[in-house]
C-alpha cells in the first residue's frame, strides 16, 4: 500500500517541516492518548479530506473512502463528531472532526484501531473521546487556518454534550445495503490479486516502445493467475467496481516505487482498465490524484483505459474524468472502438492517445475491401490527430503483414506478446524488437 502524504512546495519548505514537526508530535500524543488500545496509523487530514500527514508508510484505498465518507457525513454540524467504520479484518478506521472555536470544520483525524479495543457503552455506542485525546485536536486545530464564519460566538472543539465523551455507532458510512453486497465488498478486499502485463508490440521495425496493459489475475490456491471475471462482473453490477480500479492503481504504484529502474530509464507506460463505476465515483479522481502524487512517477506512465461501449453510455460522466485525468497527465486509452459516430465523439474528449479497434474490424481485412478502407480511415485519423492505433487479436505473421500495411501502429494478442507478471519487467529492461509473431 502507498502514503498519499501531501506534497508542499519548495518555497515553503522551512514552514513545511516545521508543521510536520507539529503533526508528528500530535499524532503522537493521539496515540498516546488512546492507550491501551493499539493504532495502526493515524492520519491528519484538511477539511476536505486531503492527507496532511501519516504515521505510517501506506493508506489503502478503504481508509481514504472512510475519510471522504467522514467528509460529507461532518458537513452537517448537527452530526456525531465521531464516526467509525468497520474495514474488516477485525480493524475499523475511527474518524474525529477538528473544528474551530465557531465550530467550522478545519480537519479530520483517522485512527485505524482493532475493532475489538473500541469501548462501548451499555447500548453499544463506541466510547473514544478523553480529555487528552481532546487536547491533542485542540493542538491540530491550532495549526489550521480558521474558516470565516457569521457567528463569532465561541465553542468547544466538540459539543457540550460530547466533550468528554464522544460517542458513535460502528456503522459504515453508507446508506444501508444488502447483506450481498456487503458479503461481496468483504470478499473483494480479501480476494488476492496478482498484476500480469500485456505488451503492445510496435509494427515499426526497430522500435523500443513500452506499453503495456495492466492484467488483474487471482492468487488464490483454488484459481491461481487466473482472470478474476466472475469476482469483476459481480463488483460491477453491485456498484464496486471502483475499489477494484483503486486496488490495481495501489499495487502497481507500489510495484513502481519499489522498481523505479523499470520507469526512469526508459518511456514506459502502464494502462489501468477502468470500470463504469469509476466514472460516477466522485472521489476517485481525488484518489488517482493522491496515489500519483506520492509514487513520483513522470506524466504519461500511468494511463487510464475505457471500453467505447460504456464510455457512451447515457448519464456517464467521461467527459469530466477524461479532462481530469489529462490534467494529472494520465493518457486515455479508448478500447473496442468502431466506425460508429459514438466512437468518433469520443475523440474529442482531452487526452486521448491510443484506439484500441475492435476485433471485428481487423477480422476480415485480408478478404474484405470494406474492412481494409476502414481500417486505413481510423489510422489516417488517429495521425492527424496525434493518436497511435492499436490492432488486437492478431495471432499470424500474414496478420502482422496486413496491418503493417495499413499502417496500424502497434498489435496486442496472445501471439505477439502472451501476458507475463508484473515482475519479470525488472528482469527485462530491453524489449524484444522484430517480428512480433513466432515464426
Amino acid at each position: 500500500m502507498l502514503s498519499m502524504e501531501k506534497r508542499n512546495p519548495s518555497s515553503v519548505a522551512s514552514s513545511a517541516l516545521d508543521l510536520r514537526l507539529d503533526f508528528n508530535a500530535i499524532g503522537q500524543k493521539i496515540r498516546s492518548s488512546i492507550e491501551p488500545a493499539r493504532a495502526h496509523a493515524i492520519s491528519l487530514h484538511d477539511q476536505k479530506g486531503d492527507v496532511l500527514w501519516l504515521s505510517e508508510d501506506s493508506m489503502g484505498p478503504d481508509e481514504h473512502g472512510a475519510v471522504h465518507a467522514a467528509v460529507e457525513s461532518f458537513a452537517d454540524k448537527t452530526a456525531s463528531p465521531v464516526l467509525a467504520h468497520d474495514l474488516g479484518a477485525a480493524r475499523s478506521a475511527v474518524c474525529l472532526r477538528v473544528t474551530d472555536s465557531q465550530r467550522n470544520m478545519v480537519g479530520i483525524i483517522m485512527l485505524v484501531v482493532d475493532t475489538k479495543g473500541l469501548r462501548q457503552d451499555a447500548s453499544g455506542l463506541v466510547i473514544i473521546m478523553t480529555p487528552k485525546l481532546q487536547e491533542a485536536l485542540n493542538d491540530f486545530a491550532d495549526t489550521r487556518p480558521s474558516v470565516p464564519s457569521a457567528n463569532a460566538t465561541s465553542a468547544p472543539l466538540i459539543p457540550p454534550n460530547t466533550a468528554s465523551v464522544a460517542k458513535t455507532t460502528t456503522r459504515p458510512m453508507q446508506p444501508a445495503i444488502s447483506p450481498h453486497v456487503d458479503r461481496l465488498n468483504d470478499a473483494l478486499r480479501r480476494s488476492p490479486i496478482a498484476l500480469y502485463v500485456q505488451r503492445l508490440v510496435p509494427l515499426t521495425k526497430g522500435s523500443r516502445l513500452q506499453r503495456y496493459e495492466i492484467l488483474l489475475r487471482s492468487k488464490s490456491e483454488s484459481a491461481p493467475n487466473v482472470a478474476p471475471t466472475a469476482m469483476l462482473k459481480a463488483a460491477v453490477e453491485n456498484g464496486l467496481g471502483s475499489m477494484i480500479d483503486r486496488r490495481v492503481l495501489t499495487e502497481l504504484t507500489a510495484w513502481l516505487l519499489k522498481h523505479p529502474n523499470v520507469w526512469q530509464e526508459n518511456g514506459i507506460m502502464f494502462s489501468v482498465n477502468l470500470t463504469e463505476t469509476a466514472l460516477h465515483d466522485e472521489h476517485f479522481i481525488k484518489f488517482v490524484e493522491l496515489i500519483l502524487a506520492k509514487s513520483g512517477v513522470p506524466k504519461g506512465t500511468i494511463a487510464f483505459e475505457i471500453d467505447v461501449p460504456t464510455a457512451v453510455k447515457p448519464g456517464t460522466n467521461i467527459g469530466e474524468v477524461a479532462s481530469q485525468l489529462n490534467d494529472l497527465g494520465c493518457p486515455l486509452i479508448l478500447d473496442d472502438f468502431a466506425m460508429r459516430t459514438e466512437s468518433f465523439d469520443l475523440l474529442r474528449l482531452p487526452g486521448v492517445r491510443f484506439i484500441k479497434l475492435v476485433p471485428t474490424m481487423t477480422a476480415q481485412m485480408r478478404t474484405d475491401k470494406i474492412s481494409q478502407a476502414a481500417i486505413s480511415a481510423v489510422v489516417q485519423m488517429s495521425r492527424v490527430l496525434g493518436m497511435h492505433t492499436v490492432a488486437k487479436r492478431t495471432e499470424s505473421i500474414a496478420d502482422q503483414e496486413w496491418l503493417t500495411a495499413l499502417g496500424i501502429d502497434f498489435v496486442q494478442s496472445n501471439s505477439a506478446a502472451p501476458p507475463v507478471t508484473i515482475e519479470s519487467l525488472q528482469n527485462s529492461r530491453r524489449p524484444l524488437v522484430g517480428s512480433p509473431f513466432p515464426g
